[in-house]
């Protein structure tokens, strides 16, 4: 078995090596081969350079730099499109999710095409975060058909999930994600969520509570709700060769 992960970083220099080296090892212990994809979305800061010096050290890795700041969302698609390997997870540089933790996510593979892995926890969430984070799983539960205690976190994608499923509207760091996996489940594909350990960030700062991020997210999640709504999104069943 093979896996691509996606790591997008912005101005992540202190926690890029320490996340690699805890990533490959692993990953090493569970896969045939596997790659590490990371997304330098023009940071400010050493990211790209010790990107590129660990690159040098381990053949898993490739560094796709992108020309201007894309934000998280767009990095992720751009990551899922370059991946190549029958399996595809992101995660965050931070390390939030701990690759050891596949052990509870990859026997689920026999009964889904996704595997959301959803958190017991949020260490290190302020306030006001585990308030935004509240608010969001009630809207995404009233607005759409999909019933997950987490939306947002990390998930594991057979890549012909991925592929089938195909650009979405979004391109916020906080729906480009849900609306995969609601496409994903008007798609007819088999989805289901595990319970995982959320590491808290140990280096650097936090963005996704930023307002403006938040506002975007907002933007896209009532955008795709109304063409939804209006019938303007893929809803057709999968081919009967794609069925497992």
């Amino acid at each position: 078995m093979k896996i691509s992960v996606i790591l997008p970083a912005y101005n992540e220099q202190d926690n890029l090596a320490p996340t690699v080296e805890r990533s490959i090892e692993a990953l090493r212990e569970r896969f045939e081969d596997f790659e590490l994809i990371v997304l330098d979305d023009a940071s400010t800061d050493r990211t790209l350079q010790v990107a590129r010096e660990l690159a040098a050290r381990h053949p898993q890795m490739r560094v796709l730099p992108n020309e201007r700041n894309l934000g998280q969302g767009l990095s992720q698609l751009r990551g899922f499109r370059e991946a190549r390997f029958e399996l595809v997870i992101h995660n965050g540089v931070d390390y939030p999710f701990d690759f050891r933790d596949l052990d509870k996510m990859l026997p689920l593979l026999d009964e889904a095409d996704i595997v959301v892995a959803a958190r017991t926890s949020r260490p290190g969430y302020t306030v006001y975060r585990r308030i935004l984070s509240w608010v969001n799983r009630m809207l995404l539960r009233a607005l759409f058909p999909l019933r997950l205690s987490d939306y947002n976190f990390v998930q594991l994608y057979r890549r012909e999930t991925l592929q089938v499923v195909g650009d979405v509207m979004a391109t916020s760091a906080g729906f480009v994600v849900p609306e995969i996996l609601f496409r994903a489940r008007d798609l007819g594909y088999r989805i289901r969520q595990t319970p995982i350990e959320y590491h808290r960030r140990q280096r650097g700062v936090a963005t996704v509570g930023n307002p403006r991020v938040v506002w975007r997210s907002f933007c896209d999640l009532f955008a795709f709700w109304w063409a939804r709504a209006r019938g303007r999104t893929a809803r057709r069943p999968r081919d009967s060769a794609s069925r497992r």
